[in-house]
């Protein structure tokens, strides 16, 4: 075989290569907004922890791609809990965002039959009633402009005294 015989073939090999590597990165890639999405923690005072998100929508403008693959509250597994002491003053629930890019946060709570008990309000505002476990919703969009992508955030709040 000539020296030119094999240049050709090491040529085709590493086209090859690059076709079927470009071709597996083409079927693996994600959307770009997901690049956007930051992370949400949850508080009493005394605990912290991080809350995982269902992806629920690509938007552009006025359009709305919902994803097929989306969780809804009452379907999740693993919904992280935190205690609520209504008679504590040093207990306060509070829900911080990663980045600054994230916007038209809203919240629902649901009861523990997933019966919506407060519907998407810009605060979190929960029913006091010790003794109760509650479900929460948080939405949020993430990106930047008119390109975003919403994610729903869910945890319980156990109500004690």
């Amino acid at each position: 075989m000539s020296k030119e015989d094999k240049i050709r073939k090491i040529l085709i090999l590493i086209g090859s290569l690059m076709v079927i590597v470009g071709g597996i990165m083409i079927l693996n890639r994600g959307n770009p907004l997901d690049k956007e999405i930051g992370y949400v923690f949850l508080t009493n005072g005394t605990q912290k922890m991080e809350v995982d998100g269902y992806k629920y929508s690509y938007n552009s403008g006025d359009k709305q791609s919902e994803i097929e693959t989306f969780v809804s509250i009452d379907k999740a597994k693993n919904i992280p809990e935190i205690d609520y002491f209504v008679n504590d003053e040093n207990c306060q629930i509070k829900v911080s965002y990663s980045k600054k890019d994230a916007h038209d946060i809203s919240y629902a709570v649901y009861d523990e039959n997933f019966d919506c008990v407060v519907d998407n309000q810009s605060a979190l505002d929960l029913p006091g009633e010790a003794g109760k476990k509650f479900y929460v919703e948080s939405s949020v969009n993430w990106g930047k402009g008119k390109k975003t992508v919403t994610v729903k955030y869910y945890f319980a709040i156990n109500v004690k005294e």
